[in-house]
């Protein structure tokens, strides 16, 4: 077994810039506390905080929109249900830059998430001037542009590289269930705010509509701040390099080709578990705000403070399941927590069926949002983690990039939100929820870190 490594030789302690590879293997006393295992390797506190401030605006960007999309695309005579396709288009943005991701991330972490927010600042301009311009079109390119740096693949593969395996669960849940939760909740209820500043400069309307747009792009100048200040500029270890250095991890590849495809269906389910989860989370998030709007007559603010409130309980449950991954690792495994989550996903989506307009069915209908809502960030979150776990060194970054790519899905999602009835959407969850159960009771046993 290779020896542990001396962290002084895997973190720059200057301006807190992460970790660097060591030169080569060290010979080291095992009983010494100066030295670290590999798979108990973490990163500072403050290049977390900028991943969860960069996971976070990256999925505020999605939802701030959301509230008042229906309302700004009649505003432009836009055809009927055209907001699907405004929300859904940021998805198929980042979904086209993975290649680009990638060769960005093997020249630098922090040039990468520079480049995101570029896009993200650029599209939200676009977006925020698609009235003035009075063209629907520039509400198209404008998500299409901000979704080209909406993308977490990055975020994802620096963590799956720097962060050990005894580490990973929990800083996945933190940074990116706390992260995503934080953002898809501030989104909405942002946007309620904001649906009472009004004001003209010129022929510029700053507006309910176009608030969003202007919040995104200033978001993305203190975000840029950060990441000067904090993030490592070093690239990526793995995208194009040799997979064989003496400080990544060296799991064992399955020999036998029964062995090989076995491997690779489970990490196949794992990236189709996300893909899945993800278009859900888009498609919840969109459909409950049109029945919340349309069916239960609930204001433009209540609205967003319900799928806001919904989007943000996932940030208390998944890091307190993150903990309990790695205080009690025997008890609470990622493979189990996925397992439990799919059997609860498949009964609550009974909710979310249309039992009528009383306030008894719009209480089922919260009640099963939110532990749909949770279930699906948690299997997002552990089957993440879970991916990231049982790949190989020469699998991990091909793995993140695929997970990066399955964004596309998101575009499917809000359509599904847009177009389906609630019977056919709830039904369509409950499918998805039973074909995930079905799944991991079948891999279980493989589905466990190499």
């Amino acid at each position: 077994m290779r020896a542990p490594m001396n962290r002084a030789e895997t973190t720059q302690r200057r301006g807190g810039r992460g970790l660097r590879p060591a030169a080569t293997p060290l010979e080291i006393d095992a009983g010494d506390a100066s030295y670290v295992d590999e798979d108990d390797r973490t990163v500072s506190k403050s290049i977390l905080l900028v991943s969860f401030f960069q996971i976070a605006l990256t999925s505020f960007f999605y939802t701030v929109v959301i509230p008042t999309s229906r309302q700004y695309a009649e505003s432009l005579d836009a055809p009927d249900n055209f907001q699907a396709y405004m929300v859904g288009a940021a998805a198929l943005g980042g979904a086209f830059m993975n290649p680009v991701y990638r060769w960005l991330l093997s020249k630098s972490f922090a040039g990468t998430m520079h480049f995101q927010l570029v896009c993200m600042q650029v599209g939200s301009l676009l977006y925020a001037l698609a009235q003035v311009a009075d063209k629907i079109e520039l509400l198209i390119v404008g998500r299409l542009v901000g979704g080209c740096g909406s993308s977490v693949y990055p975020i994802y593969q620096y963590i799956a590289e720097e962060v050990g395996k005894n580490h990973r669960s929990e800083v996945i849940s933190m940074i990116s269930g706390f992260g995503k939760s934080f953002g898809f909740a501030l989104g909405p209820i942002f946007a309620a705010c904001l649906a009472y500043v009004d004001f003209n400069i010129g022929k510029l309307e700053v507006d309910k509509e176009t608030n969003p747009g202007w919040t995104v792009a200033i978001l993305c100048l203190l975000q840029t701040i950060l990441v000067v200040w904090v993030f490592p500029r070093h690239g990526s270890r793995l995208i194009g390099k040799p997979k064989a250095e003496p400080d990544l991890p060296q799991t064992s590849a399955p020999v036998t080709l029964k062995e090989r495809m076995l491997h690779l269906g489970c990490i196949g389910f794992l990236v189709a578990n996300i893909a899945v989860a993800n278009a859900f989370i888009s498609a919840w998030q969109l459909a409950a705000t049109n029945v919340v709007q349309l069916k239960f007559q609930w204001s433009i603010q209540w609205s967003a403070v319900l799928v806001g409130g919904v989007s943000f309980t996932p940030a208390f449950v998944s890091p307190a399941l993150g903990r309990l991954t790695r205080s009690k690792p025997n008890i609470f495994q990622d493979r189990g927590i996925v397992l439990w989550t799919a059997a609860l996903q498949l009964c609550t989506s009974a909710l979310l069926f249309d039992y009528g307009a009383s306030t008894l069915a719009a209480v089922a209908y919260i009640v099963g949002g939110l532990l749909v809502f949770n279930c699906f960030t948690v299997l997002v979150m552990f089957s993440l983690s879970l991916a990231t776990k049982i790949s190989t060194v020469t699998e991990v970054d091909k793995t993140m990039s695929v997970i990066g790519l399955t964004t596309i899905l998101r575009a499917l999602g809000f359509v599904l939100g847009t177009y389906l009835s609630m019977n056919a959407l709830a039904a369509t969850f409950a499918a998805g929820s039973l074909a995930m159960l079905i799944c991991t009771l079948l891999l279980h046993s493989r589905l466990k870190a190499m």
